[in-house]
């Protein structure tokens, strides 16, 4: 039976087509700000606060759908900030900044603000170019003095430690916070987020034991990221030390996590059972080989641990000692790169059982000790039997087929509680698919990006899908399979809530199709 779908509201029904009309208001280029206040006007009156928030909610998603950057224009940030509305989208600023020094951001909970460098001039002197960014973005940093119940800040391309500094005195309930992509964002402006700008003692004092107060409002935060920006080291030394609330935290690649960890307690191997200090992380990423040591040391002070991505030596005894040091820990998200296969599965038969997302990644062409057999897949399944997100990425590398599946015989195991699977540049065989698929009740999302999917022909398909592992499938990505439109059709006949296929075009809901 087709899934049943529930009957909206009349309630629901009017006020998308208030949000419908107002977005056409908006998009209205013959109409000016003044025009459209008597209707923001007329909605104040006789909509409640509630109501008004989840008319602007609905605007912002028809926005979405449509993603033309010119719909998030001044009047539509007009509608928003006067309507109570939660989660604001500010797009190319400049373009706005005298409506939003009139605007009250009070209400706002989640913002959202994308940016173009390419209208400012980088030539010019240092104290000249802060001093311009003061006038052009005046209505800006004005408005952000009016976020007081913000949450979430996700900032790209626009960002300074101005507005930095602004947040850190405003927004006293933020959590969330990403600067991406901003050059004009250092560690000065990261200093001012943490409330304390460290002298030539700070760190010393740090290791000692000493605590510092901080001086900023925004005492809540949780997820930090400075990804591609100029913060550094010492940023994520302060951000730690003066937000003991952190459960993720991100600065740019180049910085590494045991260099952050080694300024504050220090390097000596021998001293680190002194060091009392906990952290609230629960998100660990580095993409640089780790010393064991140093893993020891960052698992000693984050004892909360539970999202790990660590770069391997491939050695196995090696391997095997560094992951000893996750064992005191209930880690639910592993993500391994260029790890010892022996290793890996040594660690899973005591921890697997924890683990809700495994990923398994070989960086380079995987020589003999990152060999990934049908035997060690077995493996996987058997230890990891809560499994729900599984990405295996051997590059270049076949899955070896080092026994027929047909030898496991009535110890055969199959995937079951797998919602997503990503299955990248390895080669695989129809049979490797079928165990990694047909038992997958829960599937969702499946991404096969190999190098040989011309094995995905029509019979294979057809088989997956008599096996029912594919009928909750909703996300599909397929690099270049071998289907006919036969196969296609059949595809869409069988999987009911598939909304999104491939990588470069978006099919409706099934209501919604031919």
């Amino acid at each position: 039976m087709p899934p049943y779908k529930e009957v909206p509201s009349l309630q629901s029904s009017t006020l998308k087509v208030v949000a419908y009309l107002l977005r056409r208001l908006c998009c209205d280029c013959d109409l000016t700000t003044e025009d459209i206040q008597p209707v923001i006007d007329h909605l104040q009156i006789h909509l409640p606060p509630q109501i008004q928030a989840f008319v602007c909610r609905t605007l912002l998603q028809d926005t979405n759908k449509i993603v033309f950057p010119e719909l998030l224009n001044q009047k539509y940030l007009m509608v928003c900030t006067q309507l109570h509305a939660e989660y604001i989208w500010i797009n190319d600023s400049q373009n706005v900044v005298s409506l939003l020094a009139e605007q009250d951001g009070s209400s706002v909970r989640t913002l959202k603000m994308i940016g173009s460098h390419s209208k400012l001039d980088f030539d010019m002197e240092t104290n000249m170019y802060e001093f311009q960014q003061q006038v052009q973005l005046g209505g800006l940093y004005q408005f952000l003095r009016t976020l007081s119940n913000l949450t979430t800040l996700k900032c790209s391309q626009m960002c300074n430690n101005f507005m930095l500094e602004i947040i850190s005195k405003s927004c006293p309930h933020l959590k969330d916070i990403s600067i991406e992509m901003c050059t004009e964002v250092d560690d000065r402006g990261v200093f001012y987020l943490a409330g304390h700008l460290p002298t030539s003692d700070t760190y010393s004092r740090i290791r000692r034991g000493a605590k510092i107060p901080s001086k900023s409002v925004c005492t809540k935060l949780k997820r930090v990221n400075f990804d591609y920006t100029m913060a550094c080291t010492a940023s994520a030394v302060m951000l730690l030390h003066l937000c003991p609330l952190i459960e993720e935290l991100n600065v740019t690649p180049d910085v590494k996590i045991e260099d952050v960890f080694t300024t504050l307690h220090g390097s000596d191997p021998e001293r680190y059972s002194e060091v009392t200090t906990r952290y609230s992380l629960k998100v660990i990423r580095t993409y640089m080989e780790l010393d064991e040591n140093e893993l020891a040391l960052i698992v000693r002070t984050c004892p909360n641990l539970e999202d790990v991505t660590l770069r391997c030596n491939g050695v196995e005894r090696k391997d095997r000692n560094l992951l000893a040091n996750l064992l005191s820990l209930r880690i639910v998200t592993l993500n391994v790169m260029n790890c010892n296969t022996l290793a890996l599965l040594w660690y899973l038969n005591q921890k697997g059982n924890h683990l809700l997302n495994l990923a398994i990644q070989h960086l380079t062409i995987a020589p003999v000790n990152l060999t990934f057999t049908r035997t060690h897949l077995q493996n996987v399944i058997r230890t990891c039997p809560r499994l729900q997100k599984f990405t295996l990425k051997l590059t270049n590398s076949p899955m070896q087929p080092d026994l027929p599946y047909s030898s496991f015989g009535s110890q055969m195991l199959y995937f079951q509680s797998l919602s997503h699977l990503m299955l990248e540049g390895a080669a695989i065989t129809h049979e490797d698919l079928s165990v990694l698929v047909s038992k997958c009740k829960h599937l969702t999302e499946l991404h096969i990006l190999i190098h040989n999917l011309d094995m995905l022909d029509d019979q294979v398909l057809y088989n997956l899908l008599d096996s029912g592992g594919l009928q909750n499938l909703q996300t599909l990505f397929l690099y270049r399979p071998m289907l006919t439109l036969a196969g296609l059709k059949k595809l869409l006949e069988k999987c009911v809530h598939l909304h999104t296929l491939g990588t470069s075009f978006f099919l409706g809901h099934r209501e919604e199709r031919s």
